[in-house]
C-alpha cells in the first residue's frame, strides 16, 4: 500500500509521517494541493490512499484535491483529517472515504489507512477490523 500525505502543518504532518512509518506504511508527504496533484498525475507513482487535511491553506482545500484525484485515479481511496466539522456538515460518506475530527489518535489514522486498503483490496495488506467512517481521539 502506498499512501499520499498532504497537510500544511509541518509539525502535523512529520508527527503523522512517524505514525506511518511506524506502521510499515509507504508513503510520500507533501504540504498543499499543488503538489499532490503532480504525484497523483506522475503514473508511475503508486498511490493507493490519499490522507488529507481539508484546511490546505493557499490553493485547493482537501475537499477540491480529492475531487480532483478522484477523477485522475477513481480507485482511490480518501481519508480527511480537520478541525472543520463544518466543512463536513451534511456531507455523506462513501465507502472508500474516512474522516477524523483534530484532535484524533495518530495510530488510530494509521490502523484506518491499513484498514481502509484491506477492505477495498484484501489480500493486499494485513486485515484489521472495521473502523467506522468518522472519527475523533487525541492529536
Amino acid at each position: 500500500m502506498a499512501v499520499l500525505l498532504v497537510e500544511d502543518d509541518a509539525m502535523v504532518r512529520l508527527t503523522l509521517a512517524d505514525f506511518f512509518e511506524d506502521a510499515g506504511i509507504d508513503f510520500l508527504e507533501v504540504g498543499n494541493a499543488e503538489d499532490a496533484l503532480a504525484i497523483i498525475d506522475d503514473t508511475s507513482q503508486r498511490i493507493d490512499v490519499l490522507v488529507t487535511d481539508l484546511d490546505l491553506g493557499a490553493g485547493d482545500n482537501g475537499l477540491a484535491l480529492a475531487i480532483k484525484a478522484r477523477q485522475r485515479r477513481p480507485e482511490l481511496r480518501i481519508v480527511y483529517e480537520t478541525g472543520s466539522r463544518e466543512m463536513l456538515a451534511d456531507r455523506a460518506f462513501s465507502s472508500w472515504e474516512k474522516v477524523f475530527y483534530k484532535p484524533f489518535d495518530p495510530v488510530a489514522l494509521a490502523a484506518a489507512v491499513s484498514a481502509l486498503d484491506s477492505a477495498c483490496c484484501p489480500g493486499r495488506s494485513h486485515q484489521r477490523p472495521a473502523i467506522s467512517n468518522t472519527v475523533a481521539s487525541s492529536l
